[in-house]
């Protein structure tokens, strides 16, 4: 029998700060929010290490609040301790929700700390290597006085790990947004209002000059780029000369040297803040300010530079299974806005020199919430080829939405994407290293795709769509329950409550915290 805490009860109790039996707290809980902060979730440093987590920590915002006031800890290395003392001066009780890897994890004193990492790999890391100790997760977690995890994949890497403490399921909550976004319907049109590189049907796909593009902004033909290289000449020759004159050539030629090398730096910095300037429509592609999408779309979105990613199996798979086909269209949002980044990949594509009838979109642009949602109604199915996923954030949206994967089922996707939510690609496991392990020691696996799975299974999909819509419809709202079954807000809530609010309301939980099996028997059930 499943025990439901009084979540009004025990807000209105008086509890005591753990470490200083002096001090006596009453609720309201203040939840102190750490995570890494980036700017990313309003569209600044995207792709950098770390910024899918900002995201995360957005989605459960609007649910703690249920517990009290939420408060996001800038910088908590330096500023977590001071935010716990001063919430405890309010004769409050402090709760940490820290959505950031367990070697990133701030523990601090006096404050009930819940960790909430996402993970990729069957195995954590259990050695302090890089001169962090917080590397050996176990030993972290053990820190910690609950440690939340998006699924059964991550708690049994934790569990294999000797962690002794309370590990709860609690996924990512879906925005109810996705859930209402209306079926997909062959004949839609959906406009998106962004930029993009549109490569249309049947043209030519070579490689485009790979060259910079020069510009008025260019340093390397700017006054103000070769300001400081020509003073900087100038003051070489006189100083040279001086110093030749009374110490010799030696010294003149080291100074020399000197010279050369601070310009040289002084260019190349120059050049990098102009490069991040440059709008990225500046790159030599066929581009539109607005996209009309119809037929049968497939939407991938990642980041290049990530690795796991796999993005050159994904684009060689499409143009495989459906390039010849005049309906299909292949839209790539990239979470990046570094032009080189850009370039990589539709340089990739160009390269392959495959004419093709479908059509390949290219969007860098920053999407807000509307246009993602837009984007997601546009789609048929979602598509990835990644090697390992922790949460899959884009995946979990798109099936809320009613709209199928073509995606492997390995790490944390098979939490919750089987043939009932769409097409498997197969995958086989391969020795890898933790991302960040310096040493890049392979002490892991992650996944290598099936090409020629990948490839099927896009035919497949899109076999379905155009030839028998009541299958897809079928797939379509089997894909809304099981989310909603999974990560809608209402079954999350739930989740929450039966390890953050058992934690708060001094119950014990199992090794199995929360409600993780009531949803896998509500998973099989409808099965």
């Amino acid at each position: 029998m499943t025990l439901t805490p009084d979540i009004a009860g025990h807000t209105q109790t008086k509890l005591r700060i753990m470490g200083d039996e002096s001090v006596d707290a009453p609720s309201p809980v203040v939840v102190l929010l750490s995570c890494y902060m980036t700017g990313s979730t309003e569209g600044r440093n995207l792709g950098i290490a770390g910024y899918s987590h900002d995201f995360v920590a957005k989605a459960f915002v609007p649910l703690l609040e249920r517990y009290g006031e939420v408060r996001a800890v800038v910088d908590p290395r330096r500023n977590l301790q001071a935010e716990v003392d001063q919430v405890i001066a309010e004769r409050r009780r402090p709760l940490h929700f820290s959505v950031l890897p367990l070697q990133d994890v701030i523990l601090g004193e006096r404050v009930t700390t819940i960790a909430v990492p996402a993970w990729e790999f069957p195995d954590v890391p259990n050695e302090g290597f890089d001169g962090n100790p917080q590397n050996d997760w176990g030993a972290t977690a053990d820190r910690c006085d609950l440690v939340l995890v998006s699924g059964p994949f991550t708690e049994g890497a934790l569990l294999r790990s000797g962690t002794k403490t309370a590990i709860g399921i609690v996924p990512v909550p879906v925005d109810d947004a996705y859930f209402a976004i209306p079926s997909w319907k062959p004949k839609q049109r959906v406009t998106l209002e962004c930029r993009a590189f549109v490569f249309e049907p049947n043209e030519d796909s070579q490689v485009a000059c790979s060259e910079p593009l020069r510009t008025r902004d260019d340093p390397s033909t700017s006054i103000e780029g070769q300001g400081f290289a020509n003073v900087g000449k100038r003051i070489e020759r006189a100083v040279r000369a001086a110093i030749r004159s009374g110490l010799g050539d030696g010294i003149g030629d080291s100074l020399s040297r000197k010279f050369r090398r601070a310009r040289e730096r002084y260019r190349l910095r120059q050049l990098q803040r102009r490069q991040r300037k440059l709008s990225l429509s500046r790159l030599p592609y066929p581009h539109a300010d607005r996209v009309d999408l119809s037929g049968i779309v497939y939407t991938s979105i990642f980041n290049p530079d990530d690795g796991r990613k796999n993005w050159s199996d994904l684009i060689t798979g499409f143009l495989a299974a459906v390039g010849d086909r005049a309906d299909a269209t292949l839209v790539v949002k990239l979470i990046t806005q570094k032009p080189d980044s850009v370039r990589r990949v539709i340089d990739f594509y160009r390269g392959r020199d495959t004419r093709h009838r479908c059509r390949i979109v290219f969007i860098c642009d920053f999407l807000t919430a509307a246009q993602l949602l837009d984007l997601t109604t546009a789609t048929t199915f979602y598509l990835q080829a990644t090697k390992a996923e922790g949460n899959c954030l884009p995946l979990m949206n798109h099936l809320a939405a009613g709209r199928p994967g073509v995606s492997p089922d390995h790490s944390s996707v098979g939490d919750y994407f089987d043939a009932r939510s769409g097409f498997v690609v197969a995958s086989h496991p391969e020795p890898s290293a933790w991302p960040h392990d310096r040493r890049l020691r392979q002490r892991t696996t992650w996944a290598r795709i099936v090409w020629p799975s990948l490839r099927d299974q896009i035919r497949e999909s899109y076999r379905m769509a155009r030839g028998s819509s009541s299958a897809y419809n079928q797939l379509s709202r089997r894909c809304r329950i099981r989310m909603r079954a999974w990560a809608g807000k209402e079954a999350v809530a739930q989740a929450l409550d039966q390890t953050v609010g058992r934690l708060l309301a001094g119950v014990t939980a199992g090794r199995r915290a929360g409600q993780a099996a009531d949803q896998e028997a509500l998973l099989q059930k409808m099965a």
